[in-house]
């Protein structure tokens, strides 16, 4: 059957995801070591409650704060949340190539910060992407099939007309499992090949 919708991942496909530079923005900002900030925000379960919509970008603003023992405003908190996703611009052009005949989105497992941080910076994010679907506001990560079958509600989309890519093999083996079609990101150049395998990239 012909895919009618591509939905990407954010960290590690539309974004480089590179986690340590978070860790040392806030290890700049709050004095404690990286590997403080990672215990205290990643090892004590925070980020993973805010991963599924526990706390709005305000309370995980004042959260932080509370938890690294430096109240933070959020002009400084937002460039070092972003800091782990820098845009690849080469699968940027990709994405856009895909939008000209199909629905494209994004399914990310992140919180609401980063969603209202990341559409503040990238407005073009918006135009790019019909659908831009994060964990925190369906309350569910992938690879549960919650997580599939409630993005593609929100995308009004059929799993058997739906491409997605992730570099995650555990998130690709939900995506089969819940009946998408779907692809491991390696490079851009390997994510060109597949999104011409599967017609939906145009010239």
């Amino acid at each position: 059957m012909a895919m009618s919708t591509v939905v990407f991942d954010l960290g590690g496909v539309v974004c480089r995801y590179r986690p340590e530079r978070r860790l040392q923005e806030l290890s700049r900002i709050s004095g404690r070591t990286p590997a403080d900030v990672h215990r205290i925000l990643y090892g004590s379960g925070f980020i993973g409650e805010t991963e599924l919509g526990q706390r709005n970008a305000e309370e995980i603003v004042s959260e932080i704060g509370a938890r690294l023992g430096r109240p933070m405003d959020r002009s400084e908190l937002e460039p070092a949340w972003l800091a782990s996703f820098p845009v690849d611009e080469e699968v940027l052009e990709l994405v856009g190539r895909t939008a000209v005949r199909h629905r494209t989105a994004i399914l990310t497992n992140n919180d609401l910060l980063l969603r209202e941080a990341l559409l503040s910076a990238r407005p073009d994010f918006a135009d790019r992407f019909d659908d831009i679907v994060f964990s925190a506001e369906i309350h569910a990560v992938k690879p549960a099939a919650e997580s599939f079958r409630k993005a593609l509600s929100i995308m009004k989309a059929e799993p058997s007309q739906v491409l997605f890519i992730d570099d995650s093999d555990t998130n690709v083996a939900g995506a089969l499992q819940a009946g998408l079609s779907a692809v491991r990101y390696q490079h851009a150049q390997q994510l060109a090949n597949e999104l011409e395998r599967y017609h939906v990239l145009d010239d």
